[in-house]
C-alpha cells in the first residue's frame, strides 16, 4: 500500500469521525429541541384543561344558583299560599269560637 493512500485512507476515516461527532451533536440538539417541545405542550395543555375546568365549574355554579333561585321562588310561594290558608282557617276558628261562645250565653 502506497503512502498516499495512507494518506487517504486516514483523511476518509477523520472525515467519517467528523461526520459522525457531527451527527451525534445533532442528535443531542433534537432531543433537548423535543424535550422542549414536549414541556412547552403539556403546559400548555395543563392550562388549556385548566382553563376549561374553570368553565365548567362556572358553569355549573350558574346552574346551581339557577336552581337555588328556583327552589327558593317556589318555598316563598307555598310559605305565601299556607299563611293565606291559615289566615282563612283562623278566621273560620274565631267565628266558631265566637258563635259557640254567643250560642251559649
Amino acid at each position: 500500500m502506497s503512502q498516499e493512500t495512507i494518506v487517504h485512507i486516514l483523511s476518509i476515516e477523520r472525515e467519517a469521525t467528523k461526520i459522525y461527532d457531527d451527527t451525534q451533536r445533532q442528535a443531542a440538539r433534537l432531543i433537548e429541541q423535543a424535550k422542549d417541545a414536549a414541556a412547552a405542550m403539556r403546559e400548555q395543555t395543563l392550562a388549556q384543561a385548566h382553563q376549561e375546568a374553570g368553565r365548567i365549574l362556572a358553569k355549573g355554579r350558574r346552574a346551581a344558583e339557577a336552581e337555588r333561585a328556583r327552589i327558593i321562588a317556589q318555598a316563598e310561594a307555598e310559605a305565601q299560599r299556607m299563611e293565606t290558608l291559615s289566615t282563612r282557617h283562623f278566621d273560620q276558628a274565631v267565628r266558631f269560637v265566637l258563635d259557640q261562645v254567643v250560642g251559649h250565653e
